[in-house]
């Protein structure tokens, strides 16, 4: 959460920024992670197919909620004092609407995009140093997107 905790941008789309590159890192990380520990080739090869593993999936449903749970200031267990402050400055109460509603509102506009940065994090090739125009492509189309998993999602986030 290095982005958010060290967010100068202020701004929502500063915030939306940091967001997109927190979770792409994580995510980039937990997959290494994975790999790491349950046969890499083939888990590689099945996502270069546009196929997500499913348990892996489901540690990426846990990340997301996260974020979620971060954006709209619910309790997500560790020190995330710093983050929490950043969030709160580019979502002063103001006149006729809450900070609760502002993140709600910030949170419902950009969690796709959000989404999708964690798939793009899965396309980096390692070696090559680049996205994989490839497997991105097939993580990002329909298959995965936000908009066809969003009722999973949804059902395991709350």
């Amino acid at each position: 959460v290095i982005n958010l905790q060290h967010l100068s941008d202020q701004t929502s789309d500063g915030l939306r920024k940091a967001f997109i590159q927190c979770a792409a890192v994580e995510t980039f990380f937990l997959w290494h992670k994975y790999k790491k520990d349950n046969n890499g080739g083939d888990a590689q090869a099945k996502l270069n197919t546009g196929a997500i593993p499913e348990d892996f999936k489901r540690q990426m449903y846990y990340t997301f909620g996260d974020f979620r749970d971060l954006c709209l200031d619910k309790n997500i267990g560790s020190d995330v004092s710093d983050v929490e402050s950043k969030i709160k400055g580019v979502f002063p109460n103001s006149s006729g609407e809450t900070s609760e509603t502002k993140r709600k509102k910030f949170w419902e506009t950009n969690k796709n995009d959000i989404w999708e940065g964690m798939l793009c994090a899965l396309s980096y090739d390692t070696k090559k140093q680049t996205m994989d125009k490839e497997v991105r492509d097939k993580l990002t189309g329909s298959k995965s997107n936000y908009n066809t998993i969003k009722d999973d999602l949804a059902d395991f986030a709350t």
